[in-house]
């Protein structure tokens, strides 16, 4: 929600939760079996939260000792921070990091640099716990969001959608020009569709709260590029095929698309039932047709909570009625 953060990651300085097993044990005789066992080859301190930002192998070295679902957890949402001292710098030197300069290089090294090493750590820590059980659809939701936010200014997106009146969405515009004609659009959304994907997978009832937002952040990204590709009257690349952003695990689909600007990028909504309970087509909606596409984050959003759309929790309720919010209105403005 972009307020600033309560706590700063350098005070956590606690070891991360040890082994479900000791949490869950029956009795101190269980629980004294369990430490022994977890502690035998190893008695040092277990890493906090800084111990993981320094080296993310940790996780791995530790992983017999640790309760990794929550160490995990804790790691990402820790790294929001990270990424929450990055915006606030871009804010204030105003430099657009998403496009060179006239010499080739960004104006600013220091914070191209510095993103450049938080999406190279965000990477590490994918390709570190690729395959992990404890990584589940949410905490994969939550890193997918990272990545994201590291693509693209949730406040030039929010401005754009008109936040703050039509004459900052104006102001905003140009740099989302520059934005929506490279690579780092490309990444964003790709995530974005990720989100998407991840947040179809959430058990029913779950998709609220914090997983909520994110899916609404990753719908304005969608909408946002849609509109400003639309504007820009940019040719389709529908001749190329579909590029399936919400697709999980989809290698092809991401290295063609985000490196090569290939195929033309599209999303599904949940899975319908049909007659006789057989599943139906899901709706599919490119983003350049940015009202299909909230309207498909929109039943993402509202199929977690099955039939009863009259008990959708506040929240999911509010953000549902934006990300329609949103649909109209660049259905309204004829797309620029």
């Amino acid at each position: 929600m972009l307020t600033a953060p309560r706590m700063s990651y350098s005070e956590l300085t606690l070891p991360l939760p040890e082994s479900r097993r000791l949490w869950f044990a029956r009795s101190a005789q269980e629980w004294q079996m369990h430490y022994q066992e977890i502690n035998a080859r190893d008695s040092s301190k277990l890493p906090c939260l800084g111990d993981l930002f320094r080296d993310i192998n940790q996780l791995v070295v530790n992983h017999h000792r640790l309760d990794v679902q929550l160490a995990i957890s804790i790691y990402l949402h820790g790294f929001w921070t990270l990424i929450w001292e990055y915006r606030q710098l871009n804010a204030i030197h105003r430099s657009d990091t998403f496009s060179p300069g006239p010499t080739g290089q960004n104006p600013n090294l220091l914070l191209s640099s510095r993103r450049q090493e938080l999406v190279r750590l965000l990477q590490h820590f994918e390709t570190a716990t690729t395959g992990w059980h404890e990584l589940s659809a949410q905490e994969s939701l939550v890193l997918n969001s990272l990545q994201m936010h590291l693509h693209v200014s949730l406040d030039d997106l929010q401005l754009f959608s008109g936040k703050d009146g039509e004459d900052e969405a104006r102001r905003v515009y140009p740099t989302l020009q520059q934005w929506c004609d490279g690579p780092d659009s490309r990444q964003a959304v790709w995530h974005a569709g990720q989100v998407l994907g991840l947040a179809k997978l959430f058990p029913p009832g779950h998709l609220r709260d914090f997983y909520a937002v994110a899916v609404h952040h990753a719908a304005l990204a969608l909408w946002t590029w849609g509109v400003v590709r639309k504007a820009l009257r940019k040719p389709s690349a529908a001749g190329q095929g579909y590029a399936f952003l919400d697709e999980l695990g989809g290698a092809d689909w991401a290295q063609a698309f985000v490196g090569l600007g290939k195929g033309e990028p599209v999303i599904r909504g949940p899975p319908g039932v049909g007659a006789g309970g057989v599943t139906a087509t899901s709706t599919t909606a490119t983003l350049e047709d940015p009202r299909s596409c909230m309207e498909v984050a929109q039943e993402i959003l509202s199929a977690n909570f099955g039939d009863a759309k009259d008990a959708l929790p506040p929240m999911v309720e509010n953000l549902c009625l934006l990300i329609k919010q949103l649909g109209n209105a660049a259905w309204a403005v004829g797309l620029g």
